[in-house]
């Protein structure tokens, strides 16, 4: 089988996936809570009962025989409409791109779910980025050098790193970079690095006046790019470096790990002892030999790193005041949102498999001897 007809055939298969997951979402949000709870974004405190009754009709949860409101709220028999029909009315409106009203309060009370989820998944994408980027950048040369400097002191220096990331509570270390770098390290009577939100300019290495840029992806960075201000681009990559630090020490330790170990493995194969007999040298040998075939494990690991992040750090993004979909979905857990938890789970299971699919892919382009 060809490689793109393993690709057209994974995403035939991604849509019944995603099928499957919706009707698991949509039983656990709509099946088991009460129906009054799927209208809870619609009703406003000046509503009438046969207002909500009518409410209710029209969004094909209640049935046009059903006598009141009240009868509809205990689930008389010949109230609700079946859980089946429910499914399909709400699965041809998602595919319309209409997920509803969002209730969360201070965030998108009266805005559509679809256009919160839009204005705020940019700001998850750049930290999730970024904690990637910076996750790979200090993971591989880290499993590198311990493999290579096997039992040495490189080698337990790592070791310290990854079991530390491992074991230590995300938000205690947000807590204490917060500490040290706003409370402790200060300059001109300012922390060094802002503890909080995509963009400040009162924190020491920031500017104070950076002017105004044109929301173009919603994500501060790449608009500063696109709008050719140095200054706020430098802003807002300042604002992102702690949550962004705090993200790839919490994820390097398994990525480390995994490289570590795929590179030992590699470096006893029969294929580097012939290139060492040859005269090669050693960064030729680990790098150009060694390293490309022991990428494998660690490009499934980076998959999965990244399909995690993008679906939301919620943790990071509440206690850096981070404006994205993981800080919204704890909001619309606590408020029983279930329109914006529904849509948040769908997408995330989205990532997850394009993630897993992507990563099939580079297998196939990396080792020509995998074939689909």
């Amino acid at each position: 089988m060809k490689l793109y007809e393993y690709v057209v055939r994974r995403l035939i298969l991604m849509v019944f996936v995603l099928l499957a997951v919706s009707v698991i979402v949509f039983y656990l949000t709509r099946g088991v809570l009460p129906p009054t709870f799927a209208l809870a974004p619609y009703i406003t405190p000046r509503m009438n009962d046969p207002t909500k009754l009518a409410l209710a009709v029209g969004l094909g949860v209640a049935t046009k025989s059903c006598p009141s409101w009240t009868a509809f709220g205990q689930q008389q028999v010949g109230c609700v409409v079946p859980l089946y029909q429910q499914y399909f009315s709400w699965l041809v409106n998602a595919l319309r791109g209409n997920w509803g009203f969002s209730l969360l309060p201070d965030i998108g009370s009266g805005q559509t779910t679809l256009g919160l989820f839009a204005s705020r998944f940019p700001a998850t994408a750049e930290l999730a980025i970024a904690g990637a980027i910076l996750t790979v950048v200090i993971a591989l040369p880290m499993g590198i050098i311990s493999a290579t400097r096997n039992n040495k002191l490189p080698d337990h220096v790592s070791r310290i790193v990854a079991l530390t990331g491992y074991s230590m509570p995300v938000f205690w270390l947000a807590f204490i970079l917060q500490i040290v770098f706003v409370l402790y390290v200060r300059v001109n009577n300012s922390g060094v690095l802002p503890s909080n939100g995509l963009i400040s300019t009162t924190c020491g290495l920031c500017f104070s006046n950076v002017g105004s840029i044109k929301a173009v992806t919603g994500a501060p960075i790449f608009d500063s790019i696109l709008a050719g201000n140095p200054a706020y681009f430098w802003d807002s990559l300042v604002a992102l470096a702690l949550p962004a630090i705090t993200l790839s020490f919490s994820t390097l330790g398994a990525l480390t790990r995994i490289v570590r170990s795929s590179m030992m493995d590699c470096l006893r194969q029969d294929y580097i002892l012939l290139a060492r007999s040859k005269g090669l040298v050693e960064r030729t040998v680990i790098y150009r030999h060694a390293l490309k075939n022991a990428l494998l494990p660690a490009i499934t690991i980076s998959g999965l790193i990244l399909a995690a992040l993008l679906g939301g750090v919620v943790v990071v993004e509440y206690v850096f005041s981070w404006p994205g979909i993981g800080i919204a979905a704890l909001s619309a857990s606590l408020y029983v949102d279930i329109n914006f938890l529904e849509l948040y789970t769908l997408i995330t299971a989205l990532i997850i498999v394009l993630s897993n699919l992507v990563v099939d892919v580079l297998y196939a382009v990396l080792d020509p001897r995998i074939r689909y």
